[in-house]
Order: structure tokens, then sequence, then C-alpha cells
């Protein structure tokens, strides 16, 4: 068996990425020697966020895109609040029926919301929203 327990992203502010994941609730390590690139943890896993100066890339439609991840969170409401009130954008209410986002309506179960790079998050607080994981 295997485990996941790192994920690295390029980003074209890695400072704004910081603070994205920081909301969502990821822990900020440190620099990565050189200062090109840092690490967040949730305490298992780890992320690096890495600057990135070269072009720019074209966005994809939430649903096109290469890749997304997922992260489960204890308090749903308040990661989907402070996300919103950063005026980050949010995609869809439900990951699994990717219903629209109702403003005047939390999300109950799970959200999708992009990254500042464009990248799709899915965020729950369901801790069986996907099949063979545990925590």
């Amino acid at each position: 068996m295997a485990f996941l327990r790192h994920i690295a992203l390029r980003a074209k502010d890695m400072e704004a990425s910081r603070r994205f994941y920081e909301m969502i609730g990821l822990k900020y390590v440190d620099y990565r020697p050189g200062g090109r690139g840092l690490d967040l943890t949730d305490g298992t896993s780890n992320m690096t966020i890495i600057q990135y100066d070269g072009k720019e890339r074209t966005p994809l439609e939430e649903g096109t895109e290469f890749i997304h991840f997922g992260v489960i969170v204890e308090d749903l409401a308040g990661v989907y609040k402070a996300l919103q009130e950063s005026g980050a954008t949010l995609l869809r209410d439900n990951i699994k029926t990717r219903d629209d986002i109702d403003a005047d309506q939390l999300p109950t179960r799970s959200f999708k919301v992009e990254d500042p790079d464009g990248n799709v998050i899915d965020v729950t607080c369901a801790k069986d929203e996907w099949r063979g994981v545990t925590i």
C-alpha cells in the first residue's frame, strides 16, 4: 500500500496561495531553501507551493480541469465564509451534484472553490466523501 503525503503546485503569487490555503486550514511550515517555494501541512501530508514566473496558463472551466484535489475540514461554514469574504471564486455547492452557488445559503456538505491560480479544490466536512479514505 502507498500513502499520498505530498502535493506541489506552482503559483503566480505564492504568498496569495499561502493565505488562501491557510484559510482552508493548512498550517505554514517554512520557506524552501532559496525562498522560491514554501511548505504547508495538515499534520499528515505536505503541500509545497512553488513560485512560478513562466507564461500565463489558460484557465480551464470547472469540470474540465486536468487536476483538482479535495480537503476535509472541521468547520465547513467557517471556511466557506472566510473564502467568500476574501473574494475567492466559489464554483459549486456540493461536489457530487455540482449545484450552483446560492449566495443566501451556506453549503451543508461540500463546495468547490478556485485557488488564486485557478486550481479547483473540493472542500467538505464529510469524512466519508471519498471512497477508501479514513481519518
